[in-house]
């Protein structure tokens, strides 16, 4: 039966060569098993890197031929004609999820099998980058018999003649990530300096994780400066300290208005944003790309300053409204200290994104500036304030705001005898961050609290969200009679009110 498969494989094979078109040498196709090839008719063993306990180094490869992984191994019962081939599997994944590279091997005249070095090194930056530090990849090896131009699978699909894990090293990229890199150009007076920072977003090390990202302004002035653009390169760590330019890199192409592309050192070009507004950028110094992206209007914005420990997130949140003619903008409510405060756009400090006070003068309204030398926020005295803040939708800035000092605050509803005529006085902790006052309130009294007992400024439900407390919103309500504490919190976050049942 053997040697009758065999025969017939033969002749087809024959067929297959005989005709006009076929090709001079066809890769052999792969195949499962056939019953020609039983079990324990292939002995195999490892060797060279797949038998090593030492970190391979690819790079110590480029002068050598091939990577030993595989020895000689001992057969019998074969065909004739017969070879055996192994492939190396590798993944970054133990379960062999995600990608797979498949590497070829090549058998020696001492019958030791390898793998090309260079086709490995592709294998290994396909998987984990152009990183020189120790990766773990995952490997098994397949086992394949070459028969009449076939490749079959030895044993079944599920089986390797070996598999296990090796570390190792690329091949020298010929390239350099550094630590830290810098946005340049004409908002730097093309100047290297570190006036704009891209920011490595992770613990990582670079090499594992080679993204940096940078958020800046590009004001209207600047555009109008230098001919409707603002040009822009990128300048590693190395070029700062140096002040040289031999490391900066850019688009190929001068003036490039593209907000993706490539990266090069080589002849590095300046690329060029057209209009205004605040921006990100982000690059990947492993495949050198980079995305620039404008920013659109942010859902919060916060205030740091003494009232907060100067932290964005333990701030209040001024929230955005478009609708209401009172707000036209950003608003919120908070206290302020004789520190004063800012304002910023992110939950970091940045001086793309942080806006203070034009002087030091203490004023109810004025317009906001940016940058480093902007002043902190000083109101008119210490004490609780409502603000409001402008924002150029176009240019992606703040511009003017208004602040209004808060004397009351206080719960104003149809449970008072006056019914909607007086309010209830809210007392304030020592920071004043947190307003209480317990009233009584039977089933379906209606109420919300208001500032300095008056209309201009009051916080009520939102209409599908009533736990968010916004400008002129909907009513609260209870459910039964009873005794509530109404509190009233406005840092951190955006304000919110609760009403708790005694």
């Amino acid at each position: 039966m053997k040697k009758l498969s065999i025969l017939m494989l033969g002749l087809l094979g024959m067929m297959s060569a005989s005709c006009d078109d076929a090709p001079e040498a066809p890769k052999p196709q792969e195949n499962p098993q056939e019953p020609i090839f039983a079990v324990g008719d292939i002995t195999s063993a490892t060797d060279g890197a797949l038998a090593s306990a030492t970190v391979l180094d690819l790079e110590s490869y480029r002068e050598k031929s091939g990577i030993p992984v595989m020895k000689a191994p001992e057969t019998k019962n074969l065909p004739e004609g017969a070879v055996v081939s192994y492939k190396v599997q590798l993944c970054a994944a133990q379960d062999f999820s995600g990608k797979i590279m498949t590497l070829d091997t090549k058998v020696g005249d001492d019958g030791v099998y390898t793998v090309d070095p260079f086709e490995w090194n592709d294998a290994h930056v396909a998987l984990f980058g152009k990183s020189p530090k120790v990766k773990t990849a995952y490997y098994r090896v397949p086992v394949y018999v070459v028969l009449d131009g076939s490749n079959y699978r030895y044993d079944s699909d599920s089986y390797y003649a070996a598999s296990g894990t090796i570390e190792e090293t690329c091949m020298d990229q010929g390239f350099v990530i550094e630590n830290a890199y810098y946005f340049i150009g004409n908002l730097t007076d093309w100047a290297l300096a570190t006036t704009y920072p891209f920011v490595h977003q992770s613990d990582k090390d670079v090499y594992d994780d080679p993204v940096f990202v940078a958020t800046f302004k590009v004001p209207q002035a600047v555009l109008d400066a230098n001919g409707g653009g603002c040009y822009w390169k990128i300048a590693p760590q190395s070029a700062i300290d140096s002040q040289e330019w031999t490391t900066v890199v850019g688009p190929e192409t001068d003036g490039d208005t593209s907000l993706k592309g490539k990266l090069t050192d080589n002849n590095p070009q300046a690329g060029k944003i057209t209009e205004a507004g605040n921006y990100k950028m982000t690059i990947n110094m492993e495949t050198m790309e980079y995305t620039i992206e404008k920013l659109l209007r942010p859902e919060y914005i916060y205030t740091p300053g003494g009232a907060n420990g100067w932290n964005q997130e333990n701030s209040a949140w001024m929230q955005y409204d478009n609708k209401n003619e009172k707000s036209k903008g950003y608003y919120g409510l908070f206290p302020v200290t004789d520190a004063g405060f800012k304002v910023s756009l992110e939950k970091k400090w940045n001086n793309a994104t942080d806006y203070g006070a034009e002087t030091e003068d203490p004023a109810d309204e004025g317009t906001f500036v940016l940058g480093e030398a902007a002043k902190n926020i000083h109101p008119t005295a210490p004490g609780m304030y409502w603000m409001s803040v402008q924002y150029d939708d176009e240019q992606g800035i703040l511009t003017t705001y208004k602040m209004t000092a808060i004397t009351r605050v206080g719960i104003i509803g149809s449970f008072a005898a006056s019914g909607w005529g007086s309010d209830v006085a809210m007392t304030a902790n020592d920071d004043m961050t947190v307003w209480t006052a317990e009233v009584e309130l039977a089933k379906n009294n209606e109420w919300k609290v208001r500032f300095n007992n008056g209309w201009d400024i009051s916080l009520g439900g939102e209409k599908d969200n009533m736990d968010h407390a916004i400008l002129d919103g909907d009513n609260y309500k209870v459910a039964e009679d009873g005794t509530y504490v109404i509190t009233l919190t406005v840092q951190p976050g955006i304000p919110t009110i609760t009403c708790v049942k005694k």
